[in-house]
């Protein structure tokens, strides 16, 4: 019998990043938010090349790690059971701007934890008849989530877009 490696693991669970490994207890269920779900657990950790906050490289300034960070990222479902990745992401302390930042992936946008397969799956369910709460239920998001997904480029704050409406006179 062959021993599991990250490699397996990120094929079966549609993580792509290479710069994430998983430990020993990769995977395991757990109950989250009342249901019982599968949860998987990586590592996210790289050498920087500049800091993201200032643009130093790290030829010119020291760049340093800095302890972790546990962020828990929704993924796409699987065997019809909601999916998450407790992810230990790297942060880094630059001695340039004396700043911290965290470590990214491609798996997720910046400052989110949903990943982007589950935000392009509301997005395509989108074009069928389905309300937003349905959808949200299906993949374990909120339905302002859905919301985003769907219309990506609403402004919340705006509400409807401001349109000038001409008034025409019937006699014209």
């Amino acid at each position: 019998m062959s021993t599991i490696t990250s490699n397996n693991i990120a094929n079966s669970s549609g993580i792509t990043d290479e710069n994430i490994s998983f430990s020993k207890t990769w995977c395991e269920k757990q109950v989250i938010k009342g249901f019982s779900s599968i949860c998987y657990y990586g590592t996210l950790t790289y050498t920087p090349s500049r800091c993201s906050n200032c643009g130093f490289t790290s030829e010119t300034v020291k760049i340093i790690k800095y302890g972790t960070k546990l962020s828990r990222i929704t993924l796409t479902k699987s065997a019809n059971l909601p999916t998450y990745l407790f992810l230990k992401k790297q942060r880094f302390y630059c001695e340039g701007c004396h700043t911290t930042f965290t470590a990214s992936s491609s798996l997720v946008k910046r400052n989110c934890f949903i990943s982007k397969r589950v935000t392009q799956a509301i997005s395509s369910e989108g074009q069928f008849i389905s309300s937003e709460k349905d959808i949200a239920y299906r993949h374990s998001v909120s339905t302002t989530t859905v919301n985003r997904a769907i219309h990506p480029n609403s402004n919340p704050v705006m509400g409807a877009s401001r349109l000038t409406f001409q008034w025409m006179n019937s006699n014209q």
